[in-house]
């Protein structure tokens, strides 16, 4: 279990106004949430996530809802970045002086220098926010609210893949994952990287970075292999080895991606599927096998480790909104 500050929201189950009024004071300092639509439906929603020094990220879940920041809130509230990846759901409306269409598997990217309007529906998501002084050499007045699908997928995949990570790392971690996750994003938003010639090296990082998200993206194919992978990337099979030499290989690397991600799972407080499902949306032959192999990975069985979990998650009160708030000012300057 991470040592990190955690954030812990969750509405289901509050009376309306007492749930509206937790999502509200949550998002105030990113946007003002309004109903739209026929129904009217109260505008709410549920988050869970780690701060990580500089950086915060979380797990969303909100009703359909319209999400507004104007200029009063710009001029009160810090302009970071927000990096929204759409696991489900999605919105459209005005974002970075743009109108836009966000849908599943997309990552909007949101300057909040600038005003948002945008009516989104039901939607499942990640949020990765970062200050605007971590990205202060990039261009940022030119950002666009989405990328080209190649940049979007290793976005999506760097963030999955931080999430994943939160919920197990410790203080000592905390500077080594932010210089990671800058860096990172430094590369993918440098004006028209493909135009710059890369040394050998960082051509085989960014090789190495499509692979994991390919893999990522593809846990619960019963095609993912060696041979599927080297066809659909059209790279040889000896180079996908080469890459993948100092996990131990490339179906040991695979068996991790699985078992980490069942971990994320079990320790969100917002999953809800069976053990039984998770087993099969992550890949495993079966359910006995998942069990064995979660066991023999991390010393629990997996229904003892998500038990642990929601026992924490039912000890845990809901994080006062000042906690957001607070690291929303202090990583300002």
């Amino acid at each position: 279990m991470s040592d990190l500050p955690r954030l812990f929201y969750i509405t289901t189950g509050l009376k309306e106004p007492n749930a509206f009024a937790t999502w509200s004071a949550v998002l105030s300092p990113l946007f003002e949430p309004r109903s739209y639509g026929a129904s009217g439906k109260t505008p709410t929603g549920s988050a869970a996530g780690i701060i990580i020094g500089d950086l915060l990220i979380a797990r969303v879940m909100f009703n359909a809802q319209n999400f507004l920041r104007d200029e009063q809130r710009i001029r009160a509230t810090p302009d970071h970045i927000l990096f929204h990846l759409y696991t489900s759901g999605g919105f459209n409306g005005v974002v970075n002086r743009q109108r836009t269409v966000i849908g599943p598997g997309k990552v909007a990217i949101i300057d909040l220098a600038h005003g948002v309007d945008t009516r989104a529906f039901s939607s499942n998501t990640l949020s990765l926010i970062v200050p605007r002084k971590l990205l202060s050499d990039l261009p940022l007045d030119m950002l666009k609210p989405r990328l080209d699908p190649l940049r979007n997928e290793l976005l999506a995949a760097h963030i999955m893949s931080l999430r994943e990570r939160s919920a197990q790392l410790s203080q000592a971690d905390v500077e080594a994952t932010v210089a990671n996750t800058v860096g990172f994003l430094k590369d993918l938003l440098a004006p028209d990287p493909e135009a710059l010639p890369a040394p050998a090296r960082e051509a085989d990082e960014s090789v190495t970075a499509l692979i994991e998200a390919t893999i990522r993206d593809s846990l619960a194919s019963p095609d993912l292999s060696p041979d599927w992978l080297a066809s659909t990337l059209k790279i040889s099979r000896a180079s996908l080895y080469r890459f993948f030499a100092s996990h131990g290989g490339i179906m040991r690397y695979i068996q991790e991606r699985r078992l980490l991600a069942v971990r994320a799972a079990l320790s969100d407080p917002l999953e809800m599927r069976l053990l039984s499902r998770l087993s099969a949306d992550f890949g495993f032959k079966s359910e006995a096998h998942f069990s064995r192999s979660f066991r023999s990975r991390f010393g629990i069985t997996a229904s003892a480790y998500r038990k642990a979990q929601l026992d924490i998650s039912a000890r845990t009160q809901l994080t006062s909104p000042d906690v957001v708030q607070q690291w929303w000012t202090s990583v300002r300057q």
